[in-house]
């Protein structure tokens, strides 16, 4: 029993280093940002909406016209009419009132909506991938406390296959205590496929080499401060959400459309502008060449079905807009709310296990096995007092995760006044790659 002991104490030991080792919280939400594909797709895909907005902006390309006019078909002579010319034409068309500067803007405001997504992304990124690391953090520490607890269930084991020689105890409980000891190592396995799948799932985002070794025994998560404060300073964070400034930049986007919308009222014009040159005559009559120059204008006379419909309708969108802006401000709030709740009630949990309770249960386990060992209790007693406290240890490690996973969440509600956010790192060397 004594080696026995020793050997778990060992191997404890050895994991704890172990745990020193490996990929950080913070090393892993900066690898993640800096290598997002994503980030990068989003980079280019504004630059894209910028280029469009510069070519939207610009006049139509100007026409040329050749044509052969008045022709006479019984000789196919260019002398023998009057009326015969060789014909230069050029025309211009120009759109509606402001249409081209309003289609560029529109275009702008569209691109800076890539700015805001990115910053979404980038505090999305670290929510999921600080929760992911959470939950392997929270599997291998409790890998790591069944391990050591392991000693506990061989010295029961122990123990209880001496009182079995002795004849002091009956062959089920033997059984019993072997049971326990197979059940804690069946747990064991299980934590370790699920920490597989965990490294699996993180594997998405960082280097799976550095998800090899375990991951270090403490974590640091900064606590956004205004998070601390007064209700009203939260509700005034939320509004600088990047969520809530995607959809206020739909709004402007859709007010740029109304604004087009009502350039359809006003007049287009196209400029014509011909040459004709006209062949001498035939007995060398001199021809004058002909110049012509027209302005087309198309008047919107009729608005009712078309220029009324289609501003309504940009109007319609513009108002969905405001609405879908307001119901996502409400969902933020909902959600700081219901994260506030859980932490806190996950600290008051938390403060039972600190005040003396899990030493309790240690001091009751020991007792309940210093009885055992004398043949002065029964098994049952023993289990329970073990597997109790082993059970509220594995719990409190849970409470302590579920707080830091609460915090994460709350600091996602306040990305849009963390630091560490609010730089767009998509334009650094980094983040754009040839």
């Amino acid at each position: 029993m004594r080696y026995s002991t020793i050997f778990f104490m060992t191997m404890a030991a050895v994991s704890s280093s172990y745990l020193h080792a490996g990929l950080s919280l913070t090393d892993a939400v900066d690898e993640a940002i800096q290598n997002d594909n994503w980030n990068r797709s989003n980079h280019y895909q504004e630059q894209a909406t910028r280029a469009e907005a510069l070519a939207s902006g610009q006049l139509p390309d100007p026409k040329l016209r050749l044509a052969l006019a008045n022709l006479p078909l019984d000789s196919f002579d260019l002398q023998q009419e009057n009326m015969t010319q060789l014909q230069f034409g050029v025309s211009q068309q120009f759109p509606r009132g402001d249409s081209l500067s309003l289609r560029e803007q529109r275009f702008n405001r569209m691109a800076d909506q890539n700015r805001f997504q990115r910053w979404e992304r980038r505090a999305r990124l670290k929510r999921d991938i600080s929760l992911a690391w959470l939950a392997l953090h929270q599997t291998e520490e409790q890998l790591q406390k069944l391990q050591q607890k392991s000693h506990l269930f061989t010295e029961l084991v122990t123990i209880s296959r001496a009182n079995f020689r002795s004849g002091t105890i009956r062959r089920y409980e033997l059984i019993d205590a072997e049971l326990q000891l197979t059940r804690l190592q069946e747990r064991i396995v299980l934590l370790q496929q699920q920490r597989a799948q965990q490294r699996a799932q993180l594997s998405q985002w960082v280097d799976p080499k550095q998800l090899a070794e375990a991951l270090p025994l403490t974590f640091t998560l900064p606590v956004i401060q205004r998070s601390q404060t007064t209700q009203s300073e939260r509700e005034k964070a939320i509004l600088l959400h990047p969520q809530v400034k995607i959809l206020q930049q739909e709004i402007e986007v859709r007010q740029k459309g109304i604004e087009l919308a009502e350039q359809a009222y006003k007049p287009g014009f196209k400029l014509d502008a011909n040459y004709g040159y006209r062949g001498d005559h035939p007995k060398g009559q001199e021809r004058s060449d002909f110049f012509s120059v027209a302005l087309t204008m198309d008047l919107p006379l009729f608005t009712e079905k078309r220029q009324d419909a289609r501003r309504n309708a940009a109007i319609q969108k513009r108002e969905a807009g405001r609405e879908m802006r307001l119901l996502k401000i409400r969902e933020l709030q909902s959600g700081m709310q219901a994260a506030l709740a859980t932490k806190k009630g996950v600290e008051q949990r938390l403060s039972i296990y600190n005040q003396r309770y899990l030493q309790q249960l240690s001091a009751k386990r020991q007792s309940a096995m210093h009885a055992y060992a004398a043949n002065d209790a029964r098994f049952t007693d023993v289990a329970s007092a073990a597997i109790s406290e082993l059970e509220n240890q594995l719990q409190r490690i849970v409470l302590v995760h579920e707080q830091a996973k609460a915090q994460l969440q709350i600091n996602y509600f306040l990305a849009g006044i963390d630091p560490a956010l609010t730089t767009d790192q998509v334009q650094s060397a980094k983040e754009v790659r040839p």
